[in-house]
C-alpha cells in the first residue's frame, strides 16, 4: 500500500477482508519522518536552534522503551 498511489485508501481491515494475508506501507514511515524533518530544519533557519521542536522530540527514555535497550543490557549482562 503506498500514498500517492493509483490504488485507493484501504485499512489493514479492509484488506484482510478482500484476504489479503499481509499488507505492507512500505514507504509511509519514510514520508512522515520526512515531512518532520522539513519542519525540523526550517525551525533550524527560522529560529536558529531546536529549542523551540523540544516538545516535538522522542526523549532518550521514550527511545529505549520503543527499541526495548533494558532487556539488551539485561541479556549483555548476563552473556558476559
Amino acid at each position: 500500500m503506498t500514498e500517492f498511489g493509483r490504488t485507493p485508501f484501504f485499512t489493514a481491515q479492509e484488506f484482510e477482508y478482500m484476504v489479503y494475508i499481509m499488507v505492507i506501507w512500505p514507504v509511509s514511515a519514510l514520508r512522515v519522518a520526512n515531512k518532520a524533518q522539513e519542519k525540523l530544519y526550517a525551525a533550524i533557519a527560522r529560529d536558529g536552534g531546536t529549542h523551540k521542536l523540544v516538545d516535538a522530540m522522542q526523549t532518550r527514555a521514550e527511545l529505549y522503551e520503543t527499541i526495548g535497550l533494558h532487556a539488551y543490557e539485561t541479556l549483555d549482562s548476563s552473556i558476559v
